[in-house]
Order: C-alpha cells, then structure tokens, then sequence
C-alpha cells in the first residue's frame, strides 16, 4: 500500500512538472506570436505604405524598373497578409474579438475591399467583376469582421489562380438571408480536401500560382468571424474543370 503511495506520487510529481513546461511553452508562444503580429507588423506597414505612394508617383519609375517593383509590392503583400493572419490568429484564441453589429450598406463595403486587391489582381492579369444587379442591401453586422471575412476570400480567388483568369462575385438575397458569392478560376480542390478546407493550418494541394506563402490560417479565421457575425459559409468546386465557389451567408 505504501509503495502503490509513493508510486502515485511520483507519477503527480511528473505530471505537475509536464504541466509547468507546458504552461510555459504556450507563454512562449503567445509572446513569440505577439511579437509577429505587433512589433513586426509595424514596419511591414510603413513599407507597404511608402510602396503604394510610389505606385501612384508612377511616372518616377522606369518601365525597366517596373517589374521588379511589382515583385517587391507583390512579396510584401503577401508578407503583410501572413503577419495579419498571425493577429487574428492570437485575438481569437484570446477571445480578444468584441463583435459590434450596426446597420451598414453592404455594396460599398465589398467595393472597398475589391479596389484593395486590384493591384494584386493586375499584376496576375486577373479580371474582378462584381454584379450588383438591382440589390442594394442593407445587414446589421459588424462591418470590422465582415471586411477581414471578404478579404480572406478574395485574397485566395486571387492567390490560386493562373494569369488572366477571373473572379465573380455577385449578391442574392433568398427570404431574409443576404448570400456573397465569390467564384474563382483556379484549379478546385478535391472533395477531402473542402471537408478540412477550414481546420486550423491547413495547406491545400493547389499551389499559389506566384509562389506566395500561405500559413494555412485564412479560411479557418474566415469561418469563425463567421460565425461570430451568425453567418454561414459553404466553399463548392464549380465543375470538375475547376474554380472555387464560396458563399458567405448573412442574415438580413
């Protein structure tokens, strides 16, 4: 009876001392987490920054330049978006997200967020439509969450596809519920991979036509502001030749 005693104190000795380097390695990632997405984000900002102020000084920049400053924008781009995945990334662990919902006009905002990755879209010749139809819609949401959530999407209609394809995006409204659709010209995916198209770091076997990273972190951010916003998403190949097609479901 002792030694069964003595045994199972020794297992909690262990298990107490697994625990502390445990607790120990989360604080390390966290603070290693809040170093990515604060202290380097900054001057990620500011570069970007001063490139699009070059971009719009267009004419200072020589055609034999041109290239290689739309490889510099498109790189740190890329760079911009991985160290912004990596902040929500630790907010939402946190639990750091307060949702505020106010009634927002949904066209400007998908128009803000469309001219924002025009830049990204030319320099693969990829053409973005957005058919407005009639709709002008009106939803009560949170119109923080709902730009990351568009952005997210189109940021991978762009990433995947080869040069001089396009994306759609349209808006239907059926009952009460608003529905974004984004339709893309890459590749699809396969039917395992839409059932984990959403788990955390999860890499798909289609590969960035310009060689951009990816930390496997957008589509699951996407799905939770989502749902924190009480919206749906469901992603579908659009034919066995390929493209993606998302909806993003919100309630009127």
């Amino acid at each position: 009876m002792t030694e069964n005693s003595s045994s199972y104190k020794d297992i909690d000795l262990i298990l107490a001392e697994k625990q502390k380097i445990i607790e120990k390695l989360q604080k390390e990632n966290q603070s290693l987490l809040k170093i990515i997405s604060h202290d380097i984000r900054a001057p990620f900002t500011q570069l970007f920054a001063m490139m699009q102020l070059l971009d719009l000084e267009n004419g200072d920049i020589k055609q034999n330049q041109r290239h290689y400053f739309d490889r510099m924008y498109h790189s740190l781009a890329s760079g911009m978006e991985m160290v912004k995945n990596l902040h929500d990334i630790r907010s939402l662990d946190q639990e750091q997200i307060t949702v505020v919902k106010e009634e927002i006009s949904l066209i400007p905002l998908i128009e803000k967020v469309v001219q924002s990755f025009q830049k990204l879209a030319g320099l693969k010749s990829i053409h973005i439509s957005f058919e407005k139809g009639s709709l002008n819609p009106e939803v009560k949401t949170d119109s923080y969450l709902l730009e990351k959530i568009f952005s997210n999407v189109l940021s991978n209609a762009i990433k995947y596809p080869e040069d001089g394809t396009e994306v759609k995006i349209k808006i239907e409204q059926r009952g009460e519920k608003i529905i974004i659709i984004i339709e893309d010209g890459g590749p699809g995916i396969t039917e395992s991979e839409i059932s984990k198209i959403f788990d955390k770091y999860t890499k798909l076997s289609p590969k960035p036509s310009m060689g951009e990273s990816t930390t496997g972190l957008g589509m699951y951010l996407t799905k939770n502001f989502v749902e924190l916003i009480d919206g749906k998403i469901e992603i579908t190949n659009i034919s066995d030749n390929g493209g993606l097609r998302v909806r993003i479901s919100l309630p009127d």
